[in-house]
């Protein structure tokens, strides 16, 4: 059996036979088009230990590929994987394949992490495997503290991945991968993968599909990582067919959630979808494909904030 390490003992654990090879952490960064937010980013990483960073390049046509070889020999174990354009679900997919870590962490190329504070989290939070941690998930309030999922609790959290209303003590908890840790033997053991036929929601279905499979939860009040919004990434644009996008999501989002989150994400989906048309020029001419689109499904609005109630009758009544 495996001793417990402290986190004052976090020389010992490299002398450790049971570690020789493997990282804690296999941390995978995503790059389309980011040569101007690399070299930052790729600093704060190299100060974090006992882990192995991923780079997927995703068919840059800048200088994202000069700038990674360029840094990468400065990694402790650093390594690159040159891919053609396929958006990043499929260059996280690239990555968790290929992952030597105990645990995966997902990183925007355009984001930026805090390298000691990753460092710090690790040290306090990965060195006990015995614990055999599925998932970590860092929030801004409370104590660190695990949890064994129950159906009330898979539920709840699965509400806050869904970004539904629900009343807990998760905050900080949303459905991107960034600011959580996963347990390679679980995410590989269950077959999950982001979806790579979706434009937008397939955060949301790898993080609910998870919350499905695992057992123990960690919660962490720390904060190593911080999500900028760009204009330029490609993942963030309204420019597919949404109503497609979102009979696909729901589709694949059915058969994992219980019935009432299924009902009420379609009604969400509805609202949200409204508000997205509306912004894509030429839209609004889709609304009542939307509609029709959705009607496919039950649906119920009863949980959801009362403008999102008010919208969602309006349109099934117009449209």
């Amino acid at each position: 059996m495996q001793n417990h390490v402290a986190p004052n003992d976090w020389e010992k654990v490299f002398t450790m036979s049971e570690f020789k090879g493997q990282p804690l952490l296999s941390i995978i960064v995503p790059v389309y088009n980011n040569a101007k937010t690399l070299p930052a980013l790729m600093q704060q990483l190299r100060l974090v230990t006992a882990v192995e960073v991923i780079f997927i390049d995703d068919g840059s046509t800048d200088r994202s590929l000069d700038v990674i070889r360029h840094q990468l020999k400065l990694f402790e174990d650093g390594r690159l994987i040159v891919a053609q354009h396929g958006g990043a679900a499929s260059a996280r997919n690239q990555g968790i394949a290929v992952a030597k870590g105990m645990y995966l962490a997902f990183v925007d190329a355009d984001d930026e992490v805090n390298g000691v504070m990753l460092n710090k989290i690790i040290k306090t939070h990965l060195i006990d495997q015995q614990l055999q941690i599925d998932l970590v998930l860092f929030v801004t309030n409370g104590q660190a503290h695990d949890m064994l999922l129950n159906a009330t609790s898979r539920f709840q959290l699965m509400q806050v991945l869904l970004k539904l209303p629900v009343l807990t003590s998760y905050e900080g908890v949303g459905p991107e991968p960034f600011n959580k840790f996963y347990r390679t033997q679980l995410i590989r053991g269950a077959n999950l993968m982001f979806n790579e036929s979706l434009h937008m929601g397939e955060d949301m279905l790898f993080n609910v599909a998870t919350c499905q499979k695992a057992t123990d939860v960690r919660f962490v009040p720390a904060i190593y990582y911080q999500y900028l919004p760009t204009a330029q990434s490609t993942t963030r644009r309204l420019s597919f067919d949404i109503v497609a996008n979102s009979q696909c999501f729901l589709e694949a989002l059915r058969p994992i959630v219980p019935v009432a989150l299924s009902d009420a994400k379609v009604a969400d989906t509805v609202v949200m979808d409204s508000r997205r048309l509306c912004r894509q020029p030429g839209g609004w001419l889709n609304m009542p494909r939307l509609i029709q689109m959705t009607r496919q499904y039950q649906s119920d609005a009863s949980s959801l904030p009362w403008r999102k109630r008010v919208l969602f009758w309006v349109l099934n009544k117009l449209l």
